[in-house]
């Protein structure tokens, strides 16, 4: 009896030295951590300063986001049911009618730039290709 009391004692000062010295582990955590620059979520929205970097859907302004108005066909990106046409970048329309291309498919990118009115000049645009098996 007095040696199953000694076992018991000893255990409870063992898991409770245990807790005491381990604690919970909130104090070393670290809340001020800055965000990545890359960002691997889809934009939802603009900000007020019109700076994005991220990915968003991309494909042919007239074609698929029905921006008729336009004569020709030409890049766009769509951040939350709004249409930009992207400026400042050289994409080869030689393949926009391929099954895959612009004017056909809807694809993402990876944009970097400034939203100015209805416009998104671009310093990155990087279309991103489908997964390899």
């Amino acid at each position: 009896m007095f040696n199953n009391l000694k076992y018991l004692i000893l255990s409870f000062i063992f898991i409770n030295s245990a807790i005491l010295f381990a604690g919970c582990g909130g104090c070393q955590v670290n809340n001020n951590v800055k965000p990545k620059e890359e960002s691997s979520a889809f934009i939802t929205s603009v900000p007020y300063s019109g700076k994005i970097d991220g990915f968003v859907i991309a494909s042919c302004n007239k074609c698929n986001f029905g921006q008729y108005g336009q004569r020709k066909c030409s890049m766009g990106i769509k951040i939350n049911q709004r249409v930009y046409e992207v400026k400042n970048i050289n994409h080869d329309h030689d393949k926009a009618h391929n099954h895959d291309g612009i004017c056909n498919a809807l694809r993402i990118a990876h944009v970097s730039g400034k939203i100015q009115g209805y416009d998104f000049i671009a310093d990155a645009f990087e279309l991103i290709d489908r997964p390899t098996k």
